[in-house]
């Protein structure tokens, strides 16, 4: 059964598919709302943060953000059963509120932000949103990136905070991250950023994105693991890799290809060399041509083994046969929701993968809002964005996808496995609904 969450009189969403939206008690689903989606957030537009009480399809308003990208939403979490944190705009950086649904205001806030937050909620792991956003990533808008004249900083990357204490350090740089393994990192005048946190099952490591372009302008992710007591630093791939999660305690659930010839020659230093660069833009469309069906372009889901040695291998090949958006169900872990991205006609499909019978069942499909975005405004919506990032693509291609008409189902499930909340657009209203059993 497939029913809207949320009031539609304006439009509601969540963001990613990596955390929980439903409180434990299992009646509160956090949402946040606005009035216009047809456009990437403007610098200190506010949002509306509250919960749906999605029995009543009623959204309850406590407070707004400006910390907030349309793919992400302001990564609100629950912290317990009456209390969340939601990422905002504190004084001259970016850091999080904390607010109680039982005395319906906002407690405190913290002066970092909070990516993810670990699951006895002491610490908040968090990374800079100017940052990403100056990057091209799904960042916030409104606040000077302060690392914005070096490649790989060794000041930034991700922080944790003690909540209770308000106290944050640097867990890992970015520096550092990119001088792990430097054979498959590059330093080509093209910065470096840190994304797409997830702690593992039992929130002893994080695993990471760690991104920044080559000389040829193709993307370049490498797949990082640390410990939160900042040891023992991995990376256990490089190539094209997008969306994850743990499957358990040693192994990650990746879109993506690693360890590819194709892969391994584009970090070849002489490609960086100012005689060769020129040559690389009319060289890549003849490569693709050649290359096209070659196995070292091939992407699948991987099941990739966090240690010193990865390993990794094939799962689902002919089964899901698209990137997605996967999340493994907290009491079994061998169940999989997921997502696709549009299909011909337009629709973005919803299925469960069964890891033990490597079986797939289909639950919807919904189609995607035709509607263009607004780039009236586009000077102000890239704000701070370098200009190289914006020249990798047309102005109504950055603005569709950091617009809320971008709607991907980033399907979530609640606590005890039951029932999975989903943001959706098919029915004209960008909203939340939620897919459960007919006799729940």
């Amino acid at each position: 059964m497939i029913q809207c969450a949320t009031p539609r009189n304006q439009h509601h969403l969540f963001g990613f598919h990596d955390l929980i939206a439903f409180n434990r008690s299992g009646d509160k689903l956090l949402s946040l709302e606005t009035d216009v989606i047809n456009r990437p957030p403007l610098p200190g537009e506010e949002f509306g943060v509250g919960y749906s009480l999605w029995q009543e399809q009623r959204f309850v308003r406590l407070g707004t953000t400006v910390a907030m990208n349309y793919p992400q939403g302001a990564r609100q979490q629950w912290l317990n059963d009456r209390q969340f944190i939601v990422n905002n705009r504190i004084g001259n950086h970016w850091g999080a509120d904390i607010y109680d649904v039982e005395l319906q205001k906002k407690l405190a806030s913290i002066g970092s932000t909070a990516h993810v937050v670990t699951s006895d909620s002491k610490y908040a792991l968090g990374i800079n949103y100017s940052r990403l956003h100056r990057l091209g990533g799904y960042g916030y808008i409104g606040i000077d990136d302060f690392g914005k004249e070096e490649e790989a900083p060794s000041d930034d990357g991700i922080y944790i905070t003690d909540i209770t204490q308000n106290m944050t350090r640097l867990l890992v740089s970015i520096r550092e991250v990119s001088e792990c393994k430097s054979e498959s990192s590059a330093h080509n005048g093209f910065h470096h950023y840190l994304t797409h946190l997830v702690l593992s099952p039992d929130n002893k490591r994080v695993a990471f994105l760690h991104r920044f372009f080559l000389s040829d302008g193709g993307l370049r992710t490498r797949l990082m693991t640390i410990g939160i007591d900042g040891k023992d630093l991995r990376c256990l791939g490089f190539g094209f890799l997008s969306h994850f999660d743990w499957k358990d305690n040693n192994h990650i659930f990746i879109w993506g290809r690693t360890g590819s010839s194709v892969d391994a020659i584009r970090s070849n230093k002489l490609l960086s060399n100012p005689l060769v660069s020129p040559l690389l833009k009319p060289l890549k469309s003849i490569v693709r041509t050649v290359l096209k069906k070659s196995s070292g372009l091939t992407n699948s889901f991987l099941l990739i083994e966090d240690s010193a040695n990865a390993s990794y291998e094939t799962v689902a090949k002919g089964i899901i046969d698209c990137d997605g958006h996967p999340m493994f169900c907290p009491t079994n872990r061998n169940l999989i929701i997921c997502d696709t991205y549009p299909d011909k006609n337009e629709s973005r499909y919803l299925f469960f993968y069964d890891f033990e019978k490597n079986e797939r069942t289909n639950i919807g499909y919904f189609r995607r809002l035709l509607e263009l975005p607004d780039i009236s405004m586009q000077d102000s919506y890239t704000k701070g964005v370098d200009k190289r990032i914006l020249g990798l693509m047309s102005p109504e291609l950055f603005s569709f996808t950091r617009s809320g008409l971008h709607c991907d189902l980033h399907p979530r499930w609640n606590f005890d496995g039951t029932k999975v909340a989903f943001d959706s657009i098919h029915e004209g209203t960008r909203q939340i609904y939620i897919a459960s059993k007919e006799n729940e």
